[in-house]
């Protein structure tokens, strides 16, 4: 099966993170409600489910 990848449009931002910072799950998903993260070498998915839960897998 063939995943096509879709260029961000988007600048970069700059945040300044901390131990207290927060960002809503509104800001991270996309549309569809998925982001794609790459950690040490590997690819995970963070996916809104239909009960409007968040889960991760790899």
């Amino acid at each position: 099966m063939n995943q096509i990848k879709k260029a961000v449009t988007s600048s970069p931002r700059r945040v300044s993170i901390n131990a207290e910072s927060r960002v809503t799950s509104a800001l991270l998903l996309n549309h569809e409600g998925k982001l794609w993260i790459e950690h040490a070498g590997e690819r995970y998915l963070l996916r809104r489910t239909s009960n409007n839960r968040l889960i991760l897998t790899k």
